[in-house]
């Protein structure tokens, strides 16, 4: 399988989005520093040439041109500021500086030289107010406005470094993350390829740090031992059919080539068609059963799930299995707690409780006591069944929930290790656990679950 190129992955292609939508963000963020500082300045830069200028013509309503000129004369100002008077015919009749437009207002000023006080190399900036005086004269005080200019460059130049670093680190994270996720592919795709050849118990691999890719290979790995143990349970499953179909086939054959062979009255025809008969029924029944479990398994019964009274399930099954435990000289004790309902399948639920508590009264020694418990604890329902009998061996707990299987004690009593396998199905369809425990002597089963 062909893997694609670097650029061809979904990483770099997300990285290369993410990358682009940060560097917009990052010019966005660049342009609004540049606007506010620029105006910042220009701001504070303005106020100090009003307060100048305000001084100036306050000095000229109150002692006239001559006073003017002798202050914007003085060091003070020309130190710090630009000043200039302009008479009707645009001569410069005062200050140091007559390169602005007779025009109230603020103005710009560009140019070479701008005084001799801020000479400097190439083009000198100066934000100058205007005020008009009486006599058709204009009085221009301004400032030098380069260091503006100059820090808005210095930031322009800082972002466009950040751009280019951004670039960089962008996309040499976008081709060290999609190396790192084409790697992690491969692996994948050495382990799915070897799966397929027919390497059943080999597994994806998955890192220490659990990213999303892991993830989905841990749930991987748990369906491909899903997958596994239900490959596992087919096999088994073919091996028992084979193995307990067996027998009863081979007296149903015997009978029926002994039949055949020997002349016999119609009275042991009968006999032979009767046997015969029982036999085919066990098989069927056995294949009946296991219809049944695949059928819950399915999971086609949780569509007609509804509310049910388990106590009165339970009771009811007391109530048809008691002959039997009397019979058999078993003796059954209850304590069933009143109304406990679930939403559930009423009839697989009474199997459940017929299939356990008829196991406890056949597999157990005449005269055994048998306890049945309902009970609810917030919300989990208990049901449990104990018995006083001989108990099952903790190695065989898990085997005899699987089809087929029986303990050698259990061989001599009719049945076809099917039972249990019901129970574990409905209830797992249930979504409820089935725990089995020695009860010290004998066997104590729990089917627990949760309200809804």
């Amino acid at each position: 399988m062909k893997l694609p190129s670097i650029v061809d992955t979904a990483t770099f292609k997300l990285s290369a989005l993410y990358l682009g939508l940060f560097l917009l963000s990052f010019m966005a963020i660049g342009l609004m520093v540049y606007f506010l500082t620029t105006n910042a300045l220009e701001q504070q830069l303005k106020s100090s040439v009003e307060v100048v200028a305000n001084r100036l013509k306050a000095e000229y309503d109150s002692d006239g041109m001559d006073e003017l000129k002798e202050e914007i004369a003085e060091d003070d100002c020309l130190t710090t500021h630009i000043c200039g008077i302009l008479d009707r015919n645009g001569a410069l009749i005062g200050g140091d500086f007559g390169g602005f437009k007779p025009s109230l207002g603020w103005q710009t000023i560009i140019r070479p030289n701008a005084g001799k006080k801020l000479q400097r190399e190439g083009i000198d900036v100066i934000y100058m107010k205007v005020i008009p005086l009486p006599g058709n004269v204009w009085l221009g005080v301004g400032h030098d406005g380069e260091y503006i200019r100059d820090a808005g460059e210095a930031i322009i130049q800082a972002f466009l470094w950040g751009f280019v670093l951004v670039i960089f680190l962008g996309a040499s994270g976008g081709l060290y993350l999609s190396h790192a996720f084409l790697r992690k592919i491969q692996r994948i795709t050495q382990s799915t390829q070897a799966i397929i050849a027919g390497d059943l118990k080999h597994r994806l691999p998955v890192s220490k740090n659990r990213d999303e890719l892991d993830k989905l290979a841990v749930l991987l790995n748990l369906m491909l031992d899903k997958i596994g143990a239900l490959f596992d349970n087919i096999q088994q499953v073919s091996n028992d059919i084979a193995h307990d179909l067996r027998t009863p086939i081979s007296h149903l054959q015997f009978r029926l080539e002994d039949a055949v062979k020997r002349d016999l009255s119609i009275e042991q025809y009968k006999e032979r068609i009767a046997f015969a008969i029982e036999e085919v029924d066990k098989i069927l029944a056995t294949f009946s059963a296991m219809l049944r479990i695949s059928q819950i398994e399915s999971g086609s019964r949780r569509s007609g799930f509804k509310v049910v009274n388990l106590s009165e399930i339970i009771i009811s099954v007391i109530d048809a299995l008691y002959p039997v435990a009397e019979e058999r000289s078993k003796i059954v004790l209850s304590d069933i707690e009143k109304d406990i309902k679930l939403t559930g399948d009423k009839e697989l639920l009474t199997q459940l409780a017929f299939n356990l508590l008829e196991n406890a009264i056949l597999h157990t020694p005449a005269q055994t006591k048998i306890e049945i418990s309902l009970s609810s604890t917030g919300n989990r329902i208990d049901l449990t069944i104990a018995d006083y009998g001989h108990g099952i061996a903790e190695e065989h707990r898990q085997k005899v929930l699987q089809r087929f299987y029986r303990l050698e004690q259990s061989r001599t009593t009719p049945g076809n290790g099917l039972g249990l396998s019901i129970v574990a199905a409905i209830a797992d369809l249930h979504e409820g656990t089935l725990t089995l425990l020695d009860n010290k002597p004998g066997l104590k089963i729990i089917f627990s679950l949760r309200c809804k």
